[in-house]
């Protein structure tokens, strides 16, 4: 993994993942709606499409463009399951609830290290260090073989480019 592609993953992680986990710490007693969660990560991804342009996302663009990620929040007893389309100028849409059938890239996590990454003061130190950790997983989804073996050889090598 490249420095931009490091980078750009990092940005993707913090802005679209860590957007709905400050709401759900701030809201302890209650749990938002499948909604509310889903119009707070519209809006993170709002932020990062407004400033994807500043990086330099060619390496990431070659991984990641064009495909569709399912995004795997593990609390507690519960998985909570997100996707997004990254567009091939890395801009990412098609936010929606539960899997999609698509995806070729599946990013698993927990809602504990989304709220560590949140309540950080360097989410994207906080995200690298989760990468290389293990604590976030990027992985082909099932039934993507050519997805599945780029990033199990991607995986093997973090820990030298993280």
């Amino acid at each position: 993994m490249s420095l931009s592609f490091r980078r750009v993953l990092a940005a993707i992680l913090v802005v679209a993942l860590t957007i709905p986990t400050g709401s759900v710490v701030a809201q302890e007693s209650e749990t938002p709606s499948d909604e509310e969660v889903l119009r707070l990560l519209e809006n993170g991804v709002d932020l990062y499409n407004q400033n994807v342009d500043q990086f330099d996302v060619m390496f990431a663009r070659n991984l990641i463009g064009g495909k569709t990620v399912n995004v795997y929040v593990e609390d507690e007893s519960e998985t909570h399951v997100y996707s997004a389309v990254v567009a091939d100028d890395m801009r990412i849409e098609d936010v929606a609830l539960g899997p999609n059938p698509d995806a070729s890239t599946r990013i698993t996590t927990e809602r504990a290290v989304l709220e560590e990454i949140a309540d950080s003061p360097d989410p994207l130190g906080e995200v690298r260090q989760a990468l290389r950790d293990g604590r976030i997983r990027v992985d082909g989804e099932k039934g993507h073989p050519v997805d599945q073996a780029v990033w199990t050889v991607a995986n093997l090598f973090k820990g030298f480019v993280l």
